[in-house]
Formats: C-alpha cells, structure tokens, sequence
C-alpha cells in the first residue's frame, strides 16, 4: 500500500516512528512536513507544493497528523477520494477548542474519515468527531543501553517544564531522593531538580532509562480525570529498560499490571513511598523492569498500532487487566 503522512519528519517524534513501522511491514511511505515547508517556503507556497506532491505520490491512503501548517481546503484537497485516518496525542486540550491551534486541529479531525484519540474519546465525540480510541505507542527499534554513569539517578524525569503543576511535584520527590529531569523548559526549576538542561533522544533517551534506578511518569494538570490517557513516553521508557512508577488511573491499571510491568501511585505521598520501597528492594524492582519492557515490546508498539490506523479499528486491550 502507498501511505502518505502528513507531520513532523523529526526522527523521534510519533509520525517518522510510524513511517518506520509502515516499512517494516511492506508499505511504501512518503512523509511530508507541512511545519518545516512553512518555515522554509512560507504558507502559501507549502499549500500548493503539498497539494503536487501529493497528487503525484498516487497515495492509498493517508495519515494525518496536526497539520497545523495546511489551510482546512489543502486537506481536504489531499484526502479527497483516499481512505485516510487521523491520530490526534494530545487530547487533553479538548476543552480549549476556542484556541486557534486546537480548533484547527478539531477541523481537520473532522475531514478524517476515523479520529484516532489517546485519551477523553466521549469528550472529542461530543465536538462532532469520528473519535476512537487508540493509546499511544513506542518504537520497536528502542531498546536499553549498557548502564551510564553520566545519566544515571535514584529517580529520573523526562518531559518538559511546561506544568507548574508537574515541577512542584518533582520538587517534593527532589527534597529526598537524588532526582534528575532532562527536557526543555525547566530553567525556573533547573537547580532544585538538578536539570539536565536539555532533551535527551535516541541512545541517550534510552541511556537515562536503563542507568536510573526509577523513572516516573507525571501526567499534566490537563489530564486531570484522564483514565486511557497516556503519553507516548509511558510505552517508550518501558522499552529502553526503565522501572516506571507512573499515576494508577483506573483504565492504565487496566493496561498494564502494577507490581508485573511497572509501579503505580496515587498522589504525592504514595509515590514517594513507592520509591523508597523500591530503592530498598532491587531484586523486585529488576524483575519489573524486565517484564515491563517484554510487555511493552509485545504488546504496544507502533508495529501493533499501524494495523488500527489502516483498517479503523478502535483499540482492545489485548490483555487482563
């Protein structure tokens, strides 16, 4: 099948992992960054080179990402008379629909023949989209690295700063474990959380996982009342080899198995004592940890996930919760 994708052409973002995984499976792909035309070729222009691009592509089907960077006509123009599906990752903003950004998003969504939603599915349906669920994933070609001194803590965070919420979290575990974040946006935080400074991708994304003893997970403030919603971080830490101590909301809970695949908290207080309990006792947390990446590496990668996205099929989980 020829699959045209519309998104970011970043190597470590969802559309280019996507790519990889339509490859692996046999598709011919072509991905073309409407953000990056626009930056370079200005908005006019990045309309009708996508609009010829496409066209001669002879795409089967297309996949679109935010297409932030399209007029609402050149979307409609490239989908016209082609299957096509859209996944949307960040559906914690269904509130904000009076947000330029976001009402785009929702208009495009609603060209898609399917609108695919890590999270809040009756909340996007009820602004008139296709919306089914369909969680996040994590590239199969991530795996973990030999032990790193240079990235290694008792507790690590990888994200960005963006939450006030999330930082004062962070400080609370930082007053009494050694913790270290890394992603951008921290600077009003940086000496408290012993900041990194920086993102980290690739093999150093996959060093901070295997090297910490702990990673956590932190849903934003906009998440608040989420129960599928989870980041593709989630899915990506457990395949570089981390133990995840992550919120336990009732519909992760039913995805993955607390005490077999990773550890759950509840709010401050319990998850610093999941991570003393944690520190204290290597053996369980190194059993985890292993189960956690062979589940997440079986289960819900990118390579499961592209069979949803080209034949609409909302997600199962595939397991007991």
């Amino acid at each position: 099948m020829r699959i045209l994708i519309i998104g970011s052409a970043h190597p470590w973002r969802m559309e280019r992992a996507v790519e990889r995984a339509l490859r692996r499976a046999g598709h011919t792909t072509l991905l073309l960054d409407d953000r990056k035309l626009k930056r370079t070729i200005g908005k006019p222009l990045t309309q009708r080179w996508i609009r010829s691009r496409a066209d001669r592509f002879g795409a089967d089907f297309v996949f679109l990402s935010k297409c932030r960077a399209l007029e609402i006509e050149t979307v409609a123009r490239v989908i016209e008379g082609r299957d096509n599906a859209m996944w949307y990752h960040d559906p914690q903003w269904h509130r904000d629909l009076d947000r330029p950004d976001i009402g785009h998003i929702a208009a495009v969504g609603r060209l898609a023949r399917t609108f695919f939603i890590t999270g809040f599915v009756d909340e996007w349906q009820a602004h008139g989209l296709h919306a089914k669920l369909l969680p996040a994933g994590g590239d199969s070609a991530i795996s973990p690295e030999p032990y790193n001194p240079h990235f290694a803590s008792e507790v690590a965070f990888i994200g960005t700063g963006y939450d006030p919420e999330r930082a004062r979290f962070l400080l609370q575990v930082a007053k009494q474990f050694r913790l270290r974040v890394w992603g951008l946006g921290w600077e009003r935080w940086a000496r408290e959380l012993n900041w990194g400074g920086r993102p980290v991708e690739g093999d150093e994304f996959e060093a901070v996982c295997s090297s910490s003893l702990i990673t956590l997970g932190v849903n934003p403030a906009r998440a608040a009342g989420a129960s599928t919603y989870t980041s593709d971080r989630t899915w990506m830490v457990l395949l570089a080899g981390a133990f995840l101590l992550t919120p336990g909301t009732e519909g992760m809970k039913r995805m993955l198995r607390g005490g077999e695949h990773c550890a759950w908290y509840e709010d401050i207080d319990s998850c610093l004592a999941q991570i003393s309990y944690y520190l204290a006792n290597a053996g369980e947390r190194k059993r985890i940890q292993v189960e956690g990446e062979k589940f997440a590496r079986s289960y819900h990668t990118y390579d499961q996930r592209i069979g949803n996205l080209l034949e609409h099929r909302e997600f199962v989980n595939p397991v007991a919760g």
